[in-house]
């Protein structure tokens, strides 16, 4: 049984990626500046920085394929700390919070009071704070963002960002900017992460399920770049992210999510940060579908302690708001990436098909 929660902890690590160091506590976590960009924006620290008044933005189109992830355990430099996750995301719902708040949602039941505490300049993400130390525990994973990296590494999954504006003026501020995220399966060979990577798109991520030109299903109409820090502004549609987790497909939804990212060198974009909400019920019913394909004893009933496990790593409102007496019916989630210059992609390729329910046989 032990094996078997190793092995539906390792898949929820890799689940938010989406990658270590000598282990130290470093505190503060490290530099706030640089992962939460308050330095861009003084007026509400903990968030993007604002558009500005510039240039309009160029013709050209970028696509940049994920290459490494951060998933909370660790800083950018792959310093491990049990503070680490205090400076990825943003201040969604406005608060600066600790365990004494009383302004904020009503945890679940059983929930412990430091479960709504924020980091950095308000800095939302439960998901960081809560459940990645649990995973990490059970599993026996130290370094769980260096092991999901070296999975997008080997060709099993990544996504790909394309955004139309961008200009190679690492200083570049324009508005009217767009973007989308293209889910990407499988790579036909070991991925060079350049301009020779055309990485096939998954057509689950594809609006019209079958044309690139057709967009993709996580598009940003209201993106900006502000001295060389690129925001999407929030989305109309959930963010998609599919994984390939030891050969099981999963998708999960991030709600409201923002997207931001350096473009600081002609070859590829770093201090990327996707932030958001996981609807906590949507969550605990990915994972009660998933987890059997890793161990059928976690069928039924089984996964109830894991499920109520997530329920109480709830801090927050689906559209990242927060609102006292409100029950909280999400899980803020911020994550880190860096990613290269690729190709356009110009290939789809289709999902795998589902692999038969082991609690039905």
């Amino acid at each position: 049984m032990l094996s078997d929660m190793r092995r539906l902890v390792t898949l929820g690590a890799a689940l938010v990626f989406a990658c270590g160091g000598a282990t130290t506590d470093v505190g503060d976590a490290g530099d706030a500046g640089k992962d939460v960009k308050d330095a861009g924006n003084p007026d509400a620290p903990g968030q993007p920085p604002p558009p500005q008044d510039g240039g309009p933005p160029s013709a050209q189109t970028m696509t940049f394929a994920v290459q490494t992830v951060y998933l909370g355990e660790s800083d950018r430099n792959g310093v491990t700390s049990s503070l680490a996750w205090k400076n990825f995301g943003f201040n969604l719902d406005g608060l600066v919070s600790d365990k004494s708040s009383t302004d904020v949602c009503t945890l679940y039941a059983g929930s412990p009071k430091t479960n709504q505490t924020d980091g950095t300049n308000g800095v939302d993400n439960s998901w960081g704070e809560t459940l990645l130390p649990i995973l990490e525990t059970a599993a026996g994973l130290p370094t769980p963002s260096q092991t999901v990296t070296q999975t997008i590494a080997s060709g099993a999954f990544t996504f790909q960002i394309q955004v139309t504006g961008l200009s190679n003026d690492p200083k570049q501020t324009a508005n009217g900017l767009t973007a989308q995220i293209f889910l990407s399966g499988q790579y036909n060979g070991t991925p060079a992460f350049d301009s020779t990577t055309d990485w096939p798109v998954l057509s689950t991520s594809l609006k019209d399920g079958s044309t690139i030109a057709g967009g993709a299903l996580a598009h940003f109409d209201a993106a900006y770049v502000s001295n060389g820090t690129f925001v999407s502004g929030k989305g109309t549609d959930p963010l998609p992210l599919a994984l390939d987790v030891q050969g099981v497909a999963v998708t999960f939804d991030v709600h409201d999510a923002i997207l931001t990212f350096d473009h600081t060198s002609a070859n590829g974009i770093t201090n990327g940060t996707i932030a958001g909400t996981l609807d906590t019920q949507e969550f605990v019913t990915t994972m009660k579908q998933v987890a059997p394909q890793f161990s059928p004893t976690l069928c039924g009933s089984a996964f109830d302690g894991v499920a109520q496990q997530i329920e109480q790593a709830s801090d927050i409102l689906d559209d990242g708001t927060n609102q006292s007496g409100t029950p909280c019916t999400a899980i803020s989630i911020g994550i880190g990436f860096d990613a290269a210059l690729v190709a356009n992609p110009t290939e789809i390729a289709l999902p795998p098909l589902p692999p038969p329910d082991p609690c039905q046989q």
